[in-house]
């Protein structure tokens, strides 16, 4: 082909045709930008359906990673609405001339003082995205959004966790050393051997109307309300994103 054009022009300058020349090396021109335009607009045509299977890939991966996050707020939601209940009726009982509840009732009430529901988010996929620079890859824009919104979520509820377990080392275990009967308060459980059963079961009912016992119960209380509201808005952002990553998988 390449042959062909040049006798094309060997010939019109032999025979002097000048501006059949020009007007031929302008078509030229023409056919060889032509010809550039085509070969990007393939390389685009081949790049975006590569994108387009890149993000579909990692779509379906961050897909099952919400998934799992989504549970993971449901049990913590079930969870701590169990704890709730049990922590109240320990301050119902401290408010009566005499507890209606059993000792061991009240003992394992109070065992859910050291419960911490922690919400750990699964970030594999999300972290590859970030550390390859894939993240441009996701083309929906809500998504995207939807994603910087949960990770405000997970640091706001990280510092409540924080706090909990704060709370567990320098106010509650305390409280139980010097107070209670640690093993009737406490599930105790080793591998292999029998741990003797607790002496003095009966010592939650010498605090059970102090001050201090009933300011514990209400502290533990306040952080588990605020870890129950942080759940909840994460289940409804993991819901939300959940949404999305189908929509954009079905389009």
């Amino acid at each position: 082909m390449l042959k062909f054009f040049r006798n094309i022009r060997k010939r019109l300058l032999s025979e002097s045709k000048f501006r059949n020349y020009f007007l031929y090396a302008i078509g030229e021109i023409i056919l060889v930008v032509i010809g550039i335009l085509i070969a990007l607009s393939i390389n685009n045509w081949n790049q975006n359906r590569q994108n387009e299977a890149s993000e579909y890939a990692y779509l379906s991966d961050l897909l099952k990673d919400f998934e799992f996050n989504l549970e993971r707020s449901d049990r913590n939601i079930t969870k701590i609405q169990q704890i709730i209940p049990n922590l109240t009726s320990l301050l119902e009982q401290s408010a009566l001339e005499s507890p209606t509840m059993s000792v061991d009732s009240l003992n394992s009430s109070f065992t859910l003082i050291n419960d911490m529901p922690s919400y750990n988010s699964t970030d594999r996929v999300y972290n590859n995205l970030i550390g390859s620079g894939d993240f441009k890859l996701i083309s929906n824009t809500g998504l995207k959004n939807e994603i910087g919104n949960y990770y405000k979520a997970v640091d706001l509820i990280k510092l409540v966790q924080n706090t909990h377990e704060l709370e567990l080392v320098n106010s509650f275990q305390p409280y139980i050393i010097d107070n209670l009967d640690f093993q009737a308060v406490t599930l105790l459980r080793v591998d292999d051997y029998n741990i003797p059963p607790a002496i003095e079961e009966d010592k939650i009912l010498q605090v059970l109307k102090d001050r201090k016992f009933r300011n514990i119960i209400t502290l533990k209380l306040t952080i588990l309300t605020d870890l129950l509201q942080q759940n909840r808005n994460l289940e409804k952002i993991n819901s939300r994103i959940i949404n999305l990553i189908n929509e954009q998988i079905k389009s």
